[in-house]
């Protein structure tokens, strides 16, 4: 194996699928483990990897090691949205990361600070002003990496079952 080499940040590609389907896998098996209750791991298709890349309001970033020539080992997506028109709600742009995932081998190179970072300019250069995600319960080591970058909680989703 060679050694770990600079990591690029870069557009993903539909040549990436692949690698990042496989990513994607290691985060749905995460959150069916965190909340079996809403969520199952499942096969991630490639019509919604296409769309996810024609998306205007969307963009998909990956990461890639250059020493290793492989495929990516972090992703990201984010789609730029403005509030709903509610005259309670101050209206404001936001950038809502909907997948943010390293591969758990790569964890603590600064992969995913770099992607959040590529992604923050990326909604910026799109009028954004905050950016904005959710994590579950039970994800601690996702909760303590955003809130050391700055994340704060902003609301909370309380269920019932019936």
């Amino acid at each position: 194996m060679s050694p770990r080499g600079q990591v690029a940040v870069r557009a993903a590609r539909p040549d990436d699928w692949l690698a990042v389907q496989s990513l994607l896998c290691e985060l749905d098996e995460l959150h069916a483990e965190l909340v079996p209750a809403y969520f199952r791991p499942a096969t991630r298709t490639e019509p919604e990897w296409r769309t996810l890349l024609g998306d205007s309001a969307a963009v998909a970033l990956v990461a890639v090691d250059e020493a290793e020539r492989g495929g990516p080992i972090g992703f990201l997506s984010l789609r730029v949205f403005d509030t709903p028109a509610d005259p309670t709600m101050v209206q404001r742009r936001r950038g809502h990361v909907e997948t943010l995932v390293v591969s758990a081998g790569q964890r603590r190179r600064g992969i995913g600070r770099r992607l959040l970072a590529t992604a923050a300019d990326w909604a910026r250069a799109r009028g954004a002003t905050e950016m904005v995600l959710t994590t579950w319960v039970g994800n601690a080591g996702a909760d303590a990496f955003y809130e050391k970058l700055g994340y704060r909680v902003l609301s909370r989703v309380l269920h019932a079952q019936l």
